[in-house]
Formats: C-alpha cells, sequence, structure tokens
C-alpha cells in the first residue's frame, strides 16, 4: 500500500464512520448555527459595522467546532481497540496521521461552509465579492487546525481526560492560527485585497510547514506510546 493510498483509505474509512453516526456530525452543526444565531441576536448591527466583531465570531466558533471533531479521531480508535489494527497496516505511522487529517480538512470545510452560509444570513455578512479570498483564508485556516488538532488528539488519546486535555492544549498552540486568520478576515471584510494580507498568509502558511516539522519528528513515538 502507497503513503497516499493509504492515507486516503483511512480517511475514507473515518469519513463512512462518521456520516453513519450522523449525531455527532449532527451535534457540531447544532453549535455552530446556534452560535450565529447568539452573536446575531445579541450584538446586532454591531456585527455588521464592526467588522472585528463578527471576523473574531466566525473563527472563535469554527474553533470549538473543531474541537468537538478533534475529540473523536484518534480516541474512537483507541475506545474501540482499532489502534492495534491501524498499526499493523504495512505503512509509516505518518500515513496514519495524514489520512487523520485529510478526514478533518473534509469534515471542517463541509462544517465552514455550512457556517459562512449562515453568516450571509444572520450576520449580513456580504460575502459573494471577496469570495475567492475569504475561501483562501478559511481554507488555509482549516488546513492549520487540521494538522494541529490532528497531532493533539493522537498525542492525547491515551490520556483518561482527553476530551478536556485536547481543549487545554488545542488553544495556545492554535493561537498562531486564529490571530492572522481573525485579522485577516477583518480586512477582507473591511475591503481590502489579498495583497494586503500577504503578512497574515504568510504566517497561516508558515505554521503548516513548522506543524509539519513537529509531526514528522515526533508522531512515530505518540502513535507507539
Amino acid at each position: 500500500m502507497g503513503f497516499i493510498s493509504t492515507a486516503l483509505r483511512i480517511a475514507e474509512k473515518d469519513l463512512k464512520t462518521e456520516f453513519r453516526r450522523f449525531y455527532e456530525i449532527l451535534s457540531i452543526l447544532t453549535f455552530s448555527v446556534s452560535s450565529i444565531l447568539v452573536c446575531s441576536f445579541a450584538w446586532g448591527e454591531s456585527v455588521v459595522t464592526r467588522p472585528e466583531i463578527a471576523a473574531a465570531a466566525l473563527w472563535v466558533i469554527l474553533f470549538f467546532a473543531s474541537v468537538l471533531a478533534f475529540t473523536t479521531s484518534f480516541a474512537r480508535e483507541a475506545d474501540r481497540g482499532t489502534l492495534s489494527g491501524l498499526k499493523t497496516l504495512p505503512c509509516s505511522p505518518l500515513a496514519i496521521l495524514l489520512g487523520k487529517i485529510i478526514y478533518s480538512i473534509i469534515l471542517l470545510s463541509f462544517i465552514l461552509f455550512i457556517l459562512l452560509a449562515f453568516s450571509m444570513v444572520f450576520l449580513n455578512l456580504t460575502l459573494t465579492e471577496k469570495f475567492t479570498d475569504f475561501l483562501i483564508i478559511f481554507l488555509l485556516g482549516v488546513v492549520d487546525l487540521s494538522f494541529a488538532g490532528s497531532f493533539i488528539s493522537g498525542l492525547v488519546m491515551f490520556s483518561e481526560g482527553k476530551t478536556l486535555l485536547l481543549s487545554f492544549l488545542l488553544f495556545p498552540v492554535c493561537m498562531p492560527v486564529l490571530i492572522p486568520a481573525v485579522l485577516a478576515t477583518e480586512n477582507i471584510i473591511n475591503g481590502a485585497s489579498i495583497g494586503n494580507i500577504a503578512p497574515e498568509l504568510k504566517l497561516l502558511i508558515a505554521f503548516i510547514f513548522v506543524i509539519i516539522s513537529v509531526t514528522t519528528l515526533t508522531f512515530k513515538f505518540v502513535l507507539e506510546e
């Protein structure tokens, strides 16, 4: 089995499992949509007149939705005893991690599009004019969150308090993602072009390379322990 093909099969398996247990996705979507509704009713017109509020709200909601998704990433394998089966696959441990990352990217992208659709309705955000710019920012953010979240999910999967520990570890690790992502989103809402947010995009891309370096060096030990 090739590296990429193994990762794709693991991602496919996880997606099939996730959509068979659709109540888990439904709970994440319910949280995201209800959070948008709360922001709309609580802040009203200030969400439209102050882009920094809308940008921060979108990324905070997406972050906590990702926490709910990462909670079941590796924990499901550890709880069901299927992790030993993954370890016996004739592949690198990084292929298993890549499969979880691909699964997380697809799941978070699905949640993201639902979140943006409801934001256009309830937060009165006009995303159509700068849709490509928004897409670049959010997809980079989703990839960053998926890399970091999948790695930390594997790191805490043997812990008894893995759900709480995941939240505690993921937030500081993802701060280098959330801060430039919020700033870039705010600037785009204010009418800036993609060239004006180049520093924020470079930070988001740099984070991918940093987390790839960390996972490449350490994940094989994480999976063994």
